[in-house]
């Protein structure tokens, strides 16, 4: 589990669900500046994500990943669930977790080559800061189906790549086949209802990363990202109604 020091702490940012106090109900956020509007826009645009392989030393401090994971905890939360927490995993850790990787990748092949168990534990040993996303799904709530924690975690890495950035450090999510099974499970101890999701890769970049558009052939093979709704589709009464 997350060292308490890097739980989300109750003085972080007030969320709709928890307004702050005297805080009218329902009252709206004050506009920003457009000159902090602009800087926003501009830490958004400008944010990429650098292979762990690419993230060298220094990461963020202790200090500094408490506030990554406050400015986490701002991302919508319906109900207020907190559908998800982090584990750092530490630098006297990275021997155990690189055997865990070259486990898994037993399970997967058998007979692996020597190259292959290299390729697997080198994961371990990859940026100085190293953080695995656990999604919960538990306890049920008929409001919050598992869409939307999964949605609730997605929103909380972004928000803290961004802050990531911010503070001069540039980061990845990464996944596998390894993170998804019940080895890695056990090894990290994940309670009912948890399944760990990717690890957060977080460190300085070795090279700036290039400024260039994202890929516009891939952005035109997935059709828009923006349309507008055609109204209600014309439902065909099932034949004999």
């Amino acid at each position: 589990m997350l060292p308490a020091a890097l739980s989300p702490r109750s003085s972080s940012m007030p969320s709709a669900a928890h307004p702050s106090p005297g805080a009218g109900a329902g009252a709206p956020p004050s506009p920003a500046e457009p000159a902090c509007a602009d800087l926003v826009m501009d830490l958004i645009l400008s944010r990429r994500s650098v292979a762990p392989k690419r993230l060298l030393a220094p990461g963020p401090s202790d200090s500094e990943l408490q506030r990554l994971v406050d400015a986490a905890a701002t991302a919508p939360d319906h109900r207020g669930l907190a559908p998800w927490r982090l584990v750092r995993v530490l630098d006297h850790q990275r021997e155990p977790l690189a055997q865990l990787f070259e486990a898994c990748a037993s399970d997967r092949d058998p007979a692996p080559d020597a190259q292959q168990l290299a390729q697997a534990r080198a994961k371990a040993f990859r940026a100085p800061s190293l953080l695995l996303a656990v999604l919960k799904t538990l306890p049920e709530e008929a409001e919050v189906p598992p869409t939307e924690r999964a949605v609730a975690l997605g929103a909380a890495l972004m928000v803290l790549l961004l802050a990531a950035h911010g503070m001069g450090y540039a980061g990845m999510l990464t996944s596998g086949r390894a993170v998804r099974t019940m080895r890695f499970a056990q090894a990290f101890a994940l309670g009912p209802g948890e399944q760990a999701v990717c690890f957060v890769s977080l460190g300085t970049a070795a090279t700036r990363p290039p400024a260039a558009a994202r890929n516009a052939e891939a952005a035109d093979a997935a059709g828009p990202r923006l349309g507008d709704w055609a109204g209600p589709a014309r439902i065909n009464p099932e034949p004999g109604a």
